[in-house]
């Protein structure tokens, strides 16, 4: 199973060119965590745990979420560029994500901040 999710961030994250470089921090059994790195200090991270379905997908500039969208037990929630330090419980916020819709996300974002 985690192998699956494996190929399917390194897959993914080639299809989107302001991921500069794809870099696995750390594998085991049930778990994977990743950094997409856009710039040497801007990055996503990504983090799946297939035992217990937790997923996190988190943009971080210069060492501080600025976005994000997390499921813990398979209930999601957002962390909006407005006000990352809190859950945003809406519809909206509750959305289920993949990393494609993540970093489509995150590329509106950073073309509409001009952070890039």
């Amino acid at each position: 199973m985690i192998k699956k999710v494996v190929s399917e961030i390194e897959e993914t994250s080639l299809r989107f060119p302001f991921i500069k470089r794809v870099v696995r921090i750390d594998e085991t059994e049930n778990t994977v965590k990743y950094r997409l790195i856009i710039e040497e200090d801007l990055f996503v991270q990504v983090y799946v745990n297939v035992e217990n379905d937790t997923v996190g997908f988190v943009l971080i500039n210069k060492g501080q979420r600025i976005y994000g969208r997390d499921s813990i037990c398979g209930k999601w929630h957002r962390h909006t560029f407005e006000d990352p330090l809190e859950h945003d419980f809406s519809s909206a916020g509750c959305k289920r994500v993949n990393l494609k819709e993540f970093l489509i996300e995150v590329q509106e974002i950073l073309d509409r901040e001009k952070i890039l």
